[in-house]
């Protein structure tokens, strides 16, 4: 978002392409009408570093008034419910009128829309395919004898992350959580470690038996859960507590002795099968060499974005290999 004052909030990447874009941003607001710029990347295009990307930047400038408040309050509304929904813009169309022009919908009812009802309608299924695996992306369609491109951006509810454990590694993981997109909750019996003071990035701070909390929390599909108490004890009653849930991400610290004896119990006791607990992540986080609080917390956020964005983590150098990229061009 380009202000007219010379503020940018977010970021397209930064470089030439936002430069230029903030530009042009600046003439869209003079001139009140909607542009769709086509930017080449690449140094015969005349950039200043010489842009060595390649490719074609499509960016979509579009003056934001108090006429667009009423739609931008109700996608607040549906994301502070975690209902999921997608926004679509009409970037390109023979009416004019229609341009920048915004709908609310999901794969079955529109939530607001500043465009023809018909057109909505013909968008549910697109709008399906973005909230799943397509993610956004541009979308052309026939309408009343024209072409229409539309923009369609899924807006999902965030991932949680609740952490079992107030101590100095829940600290740091809890700030980069929240800094990566989680909405973070901590769990700890001990009000000097778990307060706002200590964790003001955090969503909630609960103070009460980790056992207890852990077990009412409404774990969901959407719920990465990171076991982090001061001892194997209490590690262990919140591994219980949530081992029938269905979170997406079950992490808990500790040496392979301590993970092995804590395994035992659970299965010797029936409080879980063996198949079970291979699908828990522990050791926690990513092979990094960590050693610090703070590069722990790193090995463990990077495993969990792994999972939310089904990544490898492999190394990009150990990719480009695999590929047979090479510095200097030549390849395999």
């Amino acid at each position: 978002m380009f202000l007219r004052d010379g503020r940018i909030v977010g970021t397209l990447g930064g470089g030439c392409l936002e430069a230029e874009s903030r530009r042009r941003a600046l003439q869209t607001l003079d001139t009140g009408e909607p542009t769709l710029l086509e930017l080449r990347l690449d140094e015969d295009f005349g950039w200043d570093d010489g842009l060595l990307c390649g490719g074609t930047a499509r960016v979509f400038l579009q003056p934001l008034g108090a006429g667009a408040l009423a739609l931008f309050q109700r996608l607040a509304e549906l994301r502070a419910e975690k209902v999921p929904v997608v926004a679509a813009t009409v970037v390109q169309a023979d009416r004019t009128e229609w341009l920048g022009r915004r709908c609310l919908l999901d794969g079955e009812q529109v939530f607001a829309t500043e465009l023809p009802a018909d057109l909505c309608q013909c968008l549910h299924r697109n709008a399906e395919a973005a909230l799943g695996h397509e993610g956004a992306h541009l979308q052309s369609l026939e309408f009343e004898a024209q072409t229409v491109e539309v923009f369609l951006n899924p807006h999902v509810p965030r991932c949680t992350l609740l952490i079992a454990g107030a101590g100095h590694i829940g600290q740091a993981l809890a700030h980069l959580a929240a800094l990566t997109g989680f909405d973070v909750t901590v769990i700890d019996d001990r009000a000097e470690f778990a307060n706002r003071a200590r964790f003001p990035d955090a969503r909630d701070v609960v103070v009460d038996d980790i056992e207890s909390a852990v077990a009412r929390y409404p774990i969901d599909e959407e719920t990465y859960v990171v076991i982090v108490t001061r001892g194997h004890r209490h590690d262990a009653v919140a591994l219980r507590a949530c081992l029938d849930s269905p979170a997406r991400y079950l992490g808990m610290i500790g040496s392979r002795r301590k993970i092995r004896l804590i395994f035992e119990q659970l299965v010797e006791g029936g409080h879980a099968t063996s198949e079970r607990l291979t699908e828990v992540h522990t050791p926690l986080g990513l092979d990094l060499g960590a050693v610090t609080v703070e590069e722990i917390a790193v090995s463990i956020i990077a495993e969990m974005i792994a999972v939310r964005r089904k990544g490898s983590a492999d190394s990009v150098e150990a990719m480009r290999v695999s590929r047979g990229v090479t510095v200097g061009g030549e390849g395999r």
